[in-house]
C-alpha cells in the first residue's frame, strides 16, 4: 500500500456525519428485477440517497446548498439537483454574486451543459443585474469560439437587458438607457470583429454579426455597409462559406438579387483580379483563386435572372445556358456534391421551356 493510500482518510457517509444524522438515505426508486441498472459511483449514490431525503423534508437550508454543489460536481447535468438549488438560494435570500462566482469557475469544465447556463441565467435574472455577463461570455468563447450554448446566452443577455423589446411598450425609459443599449450594440460588432480577424471561418461571429445587425432590432440602416463588410472578407478569403452565406443573407433582406454583385464576384471565379472595378474592394494577393463558391455565386445568380425573365425570351435562354454551364463545372471544385450540381443544372435548363415558374425553379433562385 503506498503512503498516500495509507494516509487517506475513509469515506465517512453523509448520514453519519455530524450535523446530517436525521437525514436517513433514501434510495433509488428502482423497478423490480431491473434489466439494466445503472453502476453510479458509491459516493455519488450516497449524496443523491441524502438529497432524496432531504427533498421528502422539503429542506431548504445551508446544508441544501453544501450537498448541492457536491452534486453538480459529480453530475452538472441533473436538472433537478440545479432547480432544487436555485429556490434554496431564492428562500434563503443568500448572496447571489457568490454564486455567479461559482459559475465562473464551472463554466470551464461544463460548456455543453444546458443546465449549467440555464441556472446561471435564472440567478441574473434574479439580480437583475447583467453587469457581469459580455465578459463572463467572452471569457468562455475564448475557450470555444463556437459553443451553441455560449452564444445563445449572450444573445439572450442582450435581447433581454439592452433591448427595447424587452420593455412593456417597447420604448426604452429613458434617454440615457438607450445609449447605453446602443453603445453596448455598438460594442457587439467590435468584439465580432475581433474573433473574425482571429479565425475568419468562425461562423458562429458571422451568425452573430448577422443577429445583431439583422435581428435584434438595434442595427439601423445597415444594409449597405454589409455587404462592403462581406466583400472585405471574401476579397481576403474568397473559398470561405461563411461570408458567401452572410453576403447572401444580406441581400436578401435587402430584397437584392444576387446579380448586384456581379461586377465583384466575376473576378474571384474567372481568377481576374485585375478586372475588378475601383469601387470594390481590393482582392489579397494572398486570394485562393479561382474561388469556387463565386463560380456556384454567380451559377445561382443566373438561375435567378432566368426564373425573373421573360418566358421563351432570348434573356432567359441565355441565363438558363449561362446557370447550367456554370453548375456543370462546379463538380471539378466540389465532387463530393457533384450531384447536387447536376440536379440544379437540370433544374435550370427546364426553364427554358417551362410555360410558368415552378416549384423547382423556385426552390434553385432561393438558393
Amino acid at each position: 500500500m503506498s503512503a498516500a493510500a495509507a494516509d487517506a482518510k475513509p469515506y465517512v457517509p453523509w448520514a453519519q456525519r455530524e450535523g446530517w444524522e436525521d437525514l436517513q438515505p433514501v434510495a433509488q426508486n428502482d423497478a423490480p428485477n431491473c434489466l439494466v441498472p445503472i453502476a453510479y459511483d458509491e459516493i455519488y449514490r450516497d449524496a443523491m440517497d441524502t438529497f432524496r431525503a432531504m427533498v421528502a423534508k422539503q429542506e431548504r437550508s445551508q446544508r441544501t446548498l453544501e450537498l448541492t454543489k457536491i452534486l453538480i460536481h459529480y453530475n452538472p447535468a441533473h436538472y433537478s439537483v440545479w432547480k432544487y438549488r436555485a429556490d434554496t438560494l431564492f428562500e434563503l435570500k443568500t448572496n447571489l454574486s457568490e454564486e455567479l462566482d461559482l459559475l465562473d469557475q464551472l463554466v470551464k469544465y461544463h460548456l455543453k451543459s444546458y443546465q449549467v447556463w440555464q441556472h446561471r441565467r435564472n440567478i441574473v435574472l434574479a439580480l437583475d443585474d447583467p453587469s457581469r455577463e459580455r465578459d463572463f461570455t467572452s471569457k468562455a468563447l475564448a475557450l470555444d469560439a463556437k459553443n451553441y450554448h455560449t452564444w445563445a446566452y449572450r444573445q439572450w443577455v442582450l435581447c433581454h437587458f439592452y433591448s427595447s423589446r424587452s420593455f412593456p411598450d417597447s420604448t426604452f425609459p429613458s434617454p440615457e438607457k438607450a445609449e447605453e443599449a446602443q453603445k453596448v450594440w455598438d460594442g457587439e460588432l467590435e468584439y465580432v470583429e475581433e474573433l473574425l480577424t482571429k479565425d475568419i471561418r468562425n461562423n458562429s461571429a458571422w451568425n452573430h454579426r448577422f443577429f445583431v445587425c439583422f435581428e435584434s432590432g438595434m442595427g439601423g440602416d445597415c444594409g449597405e455597409r454589409e455587404v462592403r463588410y462581406a466583400k472585405e472578407k471574401l476579397a481576403i478569403s474568397p473559398n470561405n462559406p461563411s461570408a458567401w452565406n452572410y453576403l447572401r443573407g444580406v441581400l436578401g433582406r435587402l430584397k437584392q438579387p444576387p446579380s448586384t454583385c456581379t461586377a465583384f464576384v466575376t473576378p474571384l471565379a474567372l481568377n481576374t483580379p485585375s478586372s475588378l472595378p475601383d469601387s470594390e474592394p481590393a482582392i489579397s494577393s494572398k486570394a485562393e483563386l479561382p474561388a469556387w463558391l463565386a463560380i456556384e455565386f454567380l451559377a445561382d445568380a443566373a438561375a435567378e435572372e432566368a426564373r425573373t425573365a421573360e418566358q421563351s425570351s432570348d434573356e432567359r435562354k441565355k441565363k438558363v445556358e449561362e446557370a447550367s454551364a456554370l453548375y456543370g463545372s462546379l463538380a471539378e471544385y466540389d465532387p463530393i456534391r457533384r450531384h447536387y450540381y447536376a440536379l440544379l443544372q437540370k433544374d435550370v435548363v427546364r426553364l427554358a421551356s417551362s410555360s410558368a415558374s415552378n416549384d423547382l425553379a423556385d426552390r434553385v433562385a432561393g438558393m
